[in-house]
């Protein structure tokens, strides 16, 4: 079984996706109630094709290309989009089976002094606020319009366990306002808050809060899938190998080493912690440091071992 190309039994994800129902009833997500950490300003994230970002409900979405700037993204759903690598903008584009939107964005009109209209590079009180106007084009040709206008801060520091592990994150907050057309700000429509670990260029935690009725929404990292592009099948099982060696055999602090002179390319996993859930599945936190030749990225990530005795990170 290949946890690269998720070849999991229906049996096995509804196992491990209990698994994570479980942890996410429990709360597994805790902020620490401590003076934040220090840390340097970080700048834009920046993303490869085939990496993977996995969250607790089991959706999952992969970078498919980046080109001038412009992050490409599929995910669970089948749904495509585009936009900037700056998360704290919608897509620019997005489409699923029935409609799409196009969007566009540019500075606020309706306040008395401009700001900037990105946060990054992200440093704690960084404030940014920016004008949002989308069109959505249903299949059958008929489309419809909208502006809406979004204030964003960075409030602080928070160190932040999530199902991926424990990161040093910026708090970024950012709030939606419906524009009339008087350009007189109305009520808050919803509140988004990012937990961004630049150790991972990602955020580990985002969450939304809806000023009409809608449901809260919230999407916690459980893992980043490195890009395996260029590799072939047998590299693949080989890394695999190592991989379930790792999670199988090593104790925490220990690691597997995988390495290919052909294609230029090792990695290295180690667990970091070991535990088990509420319902018994045992479960490792890990890190990978994939090296290729680009460059070395780091991957955390957590999996779940099934009744077969194979450790799996689980998505839909």
């Amino acid at each position: 079984m290949n946890r690269y190309n998720f070849k999991i039994s229906r049996f096995c994800i509804k196992i491990a996706m209990g698994t994570l129902l479980t942890l996410s009833v429990s709360s597994c997500a805790t902020v620490s109630q401590t003076r934040g950490p220090q840390l340097p300003p970080a700048p834009l994230p920046t993303y490869s094709p085939g990496m993977t970002f996995v969250y607790s409900n089991g959706s999952w979405e992969t970078i498919t290309d980046t080109s001038q700037g412009v992050i490409f993204r599929s995910d669970n759903r089948g749904n495509i989009s585009s936009g900037s690598p700056d998360f704290t903008y919608r897509p620019s584009k997005w489409d699923n089976k029935t409609r799409g939107v196009t969007r566009q964005f540019g500075p606020r009109k309706d306040l008395y002094t401009q700001s900037a209209t990105t946060l990054w590079p992200l440093r704690t009180g960084n404030v940014a606020n920016y004008t949002e106007t989308g069109t959505w084009i249903e299949k059958d040709g008929t489309d419809s319009s909208y502006q809406t206008a979004w204030s964003c801060t960075v409030e602080g520091t928070e160190q932040i366990s999530v199902l991926a592990g424990d990161f040093d994150t910026y708090k970024i907050v950012c709030n939606r306002y419906y524009v009339s057309r008087s350009n007189k700000r109305s009520n808050l429509r919803e509140a988004k808050t990012w937990n961004y670990a630049p150790a991972v260029g990602h955020y580990v935690l985002a969450t939304t809060k809806y000023y009409y009725d809608k449901k809260p929404r919230r999407q916690e990292l459980l893992a980043v899938l490195p890009p395996l592009n260029g590799l072939s099948a047998g590299a693949r099982r080989q890394m695999e190998h190592s991989f379930q060696q790792a999670l199988e055999r090593k104790k925490s602090g220990e690691s597997v080493r995988w390495s290919s002179n052909k294609y230029r390319a090792s990695v290295e996993t180690m667990p970091t912690k070991t535990f088990k859930t509420p319902d018994g599945n045992y479960s490792r936190h890990y890190v990978q440091k994939l090296t290729l030749p680009d460059g070395q990225r780091t991957y955390y990530g957590m999996a779940v071992r099934n009744p077969d005795g194979i450790w799996i990170v689980p998505r839909q």
